[in-house]
């Protein structure tokens, strides 16, 4: 991601929710079944509103080891570290398939199956 965008979309109040419509309108125009564009509109519905640049960036920079033992301890950083796991727990609730569930836990582990590469790109991809 290019900085300027990822600046962009860090600082704007309303970032996450555009990112997550934007994901589920990519991949509808690509075909994806209603299963598939729901995982893409829900992928980030854990994270949490406090989350800020600095989280995000740590997130990527540390080891994975590390995040999952930062992420046990809860907290704003904690939280956004779970978000894949924490929103699939928070669409089990809300209802939706065993699928959908599955394709947001995964949704920043290598992709494996070709929806996980399709949801794994257009999350890339719907960054402003």
């Amino acid at each position: 991601m290019r900085i300027r965008q990822f600046l962009g979309f860090s600082r704007s109040p309303d970032g996450d929710v555009r990112h997550a419509e934007r994901t589920a309108a990519l991949l509808r125009a690509r075909g994806a079944d209603e299963d598939l564009v729901l995982a893409g509109f829900l992928h980030d519905v854990a994270k949490p509103a406090g989350t800020r640049l600095w989280h995000r960036v740590a997130g990527a920079l540390l080891p994975r080891g590390l995040r999952r033992r930062i992420a046990r301890r809860g907290g704003t950083f904690g939280r956004y570290l779970d978000h894949a796991r924490l929103g699939a727990e928070e669409a089990r609730r809300r209802g939706a398939s065993e699928r959908v569930v599955a394709l947001i836990a995964r949704h920043h582990e290598a992709p494996v199956t070709g929806e996980e590469r399709m949801l794994h790109e257009a999350d890339r991809e719907a960054l402003p």
